[in-house]
């Protein structure tokens, strides 16, 4: 069973706040192994073997994204991740970008989760103006925001607090639609400034290697990225998560594995849909 949380405290979150951790963290303990193999880490540097270069557009509003979380062979929740327009701050148009996950069956009842995190994202700068969280998992609530005051370099929390921002610096969410963005040097590694929980640290990206994976939405010739806090945080020799993402323009998130303290979480794309895109 989950260990409860302790009123007015957050509890750690399973695979920290990389993009779409948040449909990862169902349940604070695992219940199953999942046989599923994990790419085997790099054990030194290597040569780029190739770059795949910079979609011109790797998603648009009207990108709607659907999952399915499981344990093992057990569905343990579903996610989704859409895009939509909205009017940016400074009133030019800006993307919505919306995650949500929730637990389903059994760990329902166990352990109920409703995660939903936003962002709003300028799609010609690549730049996050403002991110929005509400969690319920278990006993536990939380709700937060930040503003990202571009011009002062400051990040704004809903308490009214600051913490200096970098500029370009991504939000827990946006985070993974940037990545979608780059270059992929196969066999190397990318990275950029990151802010979530009063911190701004360096996220490395590391791209592994091509594979082909096929899930209930198709098969898809891929390309393996995964996620590295440089300065502590959950990938700092304590899990890993890895994605597998296609190498052509629309750098779609196929599957996504996170080894746990046993066996690992898999999130596995179910189908894909275009609602309310702009004519």
């Amino acid at each position: 069973m989950p260990l409860p949380c302790k009123p007015g405290k957050a509890r750690p979150s399973i695979l920290g706040t990389w993009a779409f951790c948040a449909c990862l963290c169902l349940i604070s303990a695992p219940l199953c192994a999942d046989n599923g193999a994990m790419p085997p880490p790099p054990l030194a540097p290597v040569e780029v073997r190739e770059t795949l270069p910079a979609p011109a557009q790797a998603f648009r509003p009207g990108e709607s994204l659907h999952f399915q979380i499981k344990y093992g062979f057990i569905t343990a929740g579903t996610a989704s991740m859409e895009v939509s327009e909205v009017a940016g701050p400074n009133g030019a148009k800006n993307w919505r970008l919306l995650a949500l996950a929730q637990s389903a069956g059994f760990f329902d009842g166990v352990y109920k989760v409703r995660n939903s995190i936003e962002s709003t994202w300028d799609p010609k700068e690549h730049i996050s103006h403002r991110y929005s969280e509400d969690r319920i998992e278990g006993r536990h609530t939380t709700q937060n925001t930040i503003d990202f005051d571009l011009s002062a370099k400051l990040a704004r929390y809903q308490n009214g607090k600051t913490y200096p921002i970098p500029s370009g610096v991504q939000d827990a969410l946006s985070a993974f639609y940037y990545t979608r963005t780059q270059a992929l040097p196969v066999g190397g590694s990318f990275g950029f400034d990151y802010h979530a929980s009063r911190k701004t640290q360096k996220l490395d990206v590391k791209v592994l290697g091509r594979d082909k994976v096929t899930t209930p939405a198709g098969t898809f010739s891929c390309v393996m990225i995964e996620p590295i806090l440089k300065a502590g945080g959950i990938f700092r020799n304590k899990g890993r998560l890895v994605i597998w993402v296609t190498d052509d323009d629309r750098r779609l998130p196929v599957l996504m594995k996170s080894k746990v303290m046993i066996g690992s979480i898999s999130v596995i794309l179910s189908e894909i849909r275009t609602v309310g895109a702009p004519s």
